[in-house]
């Protein structure tokens, strides 16, 4: 970390730095009020859409504009290292289908750095979006009130014992809430508007405590205590972390009735690490892998068959498990440089946007501390405020221009940009295209009529006069299954499989049925007879796939979806069933 104390040197502005400050100020908007859903997940693609469009605007502008600059910060190496490490554990990966959500998420949380980082100096107000950020938050922790009660008077919206806000889960919405907590706290001793924003501090703290949700409360405890290091010395600081202690210890005492299976949930994710220490068990792996790992106890109240443990409710216990001691190191260089930048803020009191910055350390703080008890950085949107405010933060402090090489040099370093923007955008957009092209598709069932019974009569004429026509039996058997006709289709799926032994569509479609009524060990035995005898078969892996997970056998599920997506892969089937597995 550097130790200057001049300041740096001032990129050039951004002679269009309203319209940049207007997307920052949209991507925090969408980030609080575009409602969360499984699968399209419409909150992480705004918040995604927000971040591409600002590298893509600051890409494009190297190219356009002689002596285009980069904003070097303490930061830098570490994140790239960061985001080289997600495509090193991908490319390692034995399941590519499995680890590209998380290595969406690692590119994200880079992209998300590297758009604040190269913006916020060049901003007319940099203060902008963070007030954005402060100001939603309160607006969120308004609606998370009214949820408690159902609404107020005439205003009525729908209510929760732990309310959700548009986040979907209570404690993703603490996590937006915490560190909303955090900048608008810091904006309160900026000097401007210190009512509004003590209110917004106030409003999104609400909020957040009505989630209860344990590990926001001790996230936000450790950004008070780190506040007082960075604010306060002497008696001061000692007095403020006695009131922290104490804050930490009532709020343990007024938790202790809630279920703690955290502990052995942890306790498991350390066998699973130590079965594979140096590289872990594959990025994007552990809700796979550690179902092996789960001990009696554990699986005695989480049962296999019935509920997946997607985290390990430890960050960094599942960074630890999922890609090893190097994965690991990687994250924690990244949590070095903030701590660095933390140690040199304390001793640089004339630092320019001082207060702003320091909300900014502290929101990343708070949501360090939250993830050594929950899973919110598995969540994108909670990266995006964690890599958000570790770029802002780095920019505004340390930021310095370094003016990129004329020709080629900064149409390279657009090109290159461009093109690794592009490659996350595709693997971003993923899972919702899959999604559309998957609801578009045709139903393969059909219901009776004239057509149907002609269609049948005349099949049933061509196996009567040759009771070896395999083809017609095999197309009667597929007429009954649309019509849902299904002891006939069993009937005419069994004889056309003895008249062809060597066919394995026949017992595929045995499986489907078995299946459909209800019998999944029995649909099971027919898929992998069928695979035996063609093991190239997309349909009956991709069913064996979805059933497996259905029954919570994750591990033998995946292995026949990546087979799927190697053989097809863009089948959406695959790509939304390993995307659940994580939801």
């Amino acid at each position: 970390m550097s130790r200057k104390k001049t300041a740096p040197k001032e990129p050039p502005p951004f002679s269009d730095g309203w319209l940049l400050t207007a997307l920052w100020v949209a991507a925090f908007v969408a980030l609080a009020v575009v409602p969360d859903q499984k699968i399209l997940r419409y909150k992480l693609l705004a918040a995604e859409a927000g971040a591409a469009a600002v590298l893509a605007w600051v890409l494009g502008s190297w190219a356009a504009r002689p002596g285009a600059a980069w904003v070097k910060t303490p930061l830098d190496v570490a994140v790239a290292l960061y985001a080289a490490g997600g495509i090193l554990f991908y490319t390692l990966s034995s399941e590519h289908g499995a680890s590209s959500l998380e290595l969406t998420r690692v590119l994200f949380s880079a992209a998300a750095f590297f758009a604040a980082s190269q913006t916020i100096r060049r901003l007319p107000k940099p203060e902008v979006p963070v007030w954005s950020w402060a100001a939603m938050g309160a607006v969120a922790g308004v609606y998370a009130l009214l949820q408690t009660r159902g609404g107020l008077g005439p205003l009525m919206v729908p209510q929760a014992e732990r309310p959700i806000f548009t986040f979907g889960n209570p404690i993703f919405f603490s996590a937006f809430l915490a560190s909303a907590t955090c900048v608008a706290g810091a904006l309160t001793v900026s000097g401007n508007k210190r009512g509004l924003w003590s209110l917004c501090a106030a409003l999104a703290f609400a909020g957040l405590w009505t989630t209860q949700t344990r590990a926001s409360v001790a996230g936000l405890i450790a950004a008070a205590g780190l506040a007082a290091i960075l604010s306060l010395d002497g008696r001061k600081r000692l007095a403020a972390f006695a009131t922290v202690a104490g804050a930490m210890a009532l709020a343990v005492w007024y938790f202790r009735a809630r279920q703690w299976t955290h502990g052995m949930i942890w306790r498991d994710t350390l066998s699973l690490w130590t079965a594979h220490p140096f590289l872990g068990c594959g990025l994007g792996r552990f809700h796979i892998e550690f179902p092996s790992y789960a001990s009696p106890d554990l699986r005695a109240l989480w049962p296999e068959s019935k509920v997946i443990v997607n985290f390990a409710h430890n960050e960094y216990l599942q960074v630890l498990a999922e890609t090893g001691v190097l994965g690991l190191a990687l994250l924690a260089g990244v949590m070095g440089g903030w701590l660095g930048m933390l140690r040199d803020f304390v001793e640089r009191k004339e630092l320019e946007h001082r207060a702003l910055i320091g909300g900014l350390l502290l929101a990343a703080g708070a949501l360090f501390a939250q993830n050594a008890f929950s899973p919110d950085m598995r969540f994108g949107v909670s990266s995006f405020l964690v890599f958000w405010a570790l770029g802002a933060a780095a920019a505004l402090g340390w930021g310095e221009s370094i003016t990129l090489p004329e020709f080629p040099g900064r149409y390279a370093f657009a090109l290159a940009g461009l093109f690794a923007l592009g490659g996350w955008g595709r693997l971003a957009a993923q899972p919702i295209l899959a999604e559309r092209r998957l609801k578009a598709q045709p139903s393969f069932h059909v219901s009776g009529g004239s057509e149907f019974d002609q269609a049948v009569r005349a099949l049933q004429g061509r196996l009567e006069s040759n009771p070896q026509d395999v083809d017609a039996a095999e197309n009667l058997a597929f007429l009954h299954a649309k019509a849902k006709q299904w002891p006939e289709a069993v009937r005419y799926f069994e004889l056309t499989a003895a008249l062809a032994p060597d066919r394995p569509g026949p017992l595929n479609n045995l499986g489907n049925i078995a299946y459909s009524l209800g019998d999944r060990e029995k649909a099971i035995l027919w898929w992998e007879r069928s695979l035996e005898l063609g093991p190239e078969q997309v349909d009956a892996r991709l069913n064996l796939g979805k059933t497996l997970y259905e029954m919570g056998r994750l591990k033998a599920s995946s292995k026949h979806l990546e087979q799927v997506l190697q053989r097809e892969p863009g089948n959406e089937k695959a790509q939304i069933l390993l995307k659940k597995m994580v939801e």
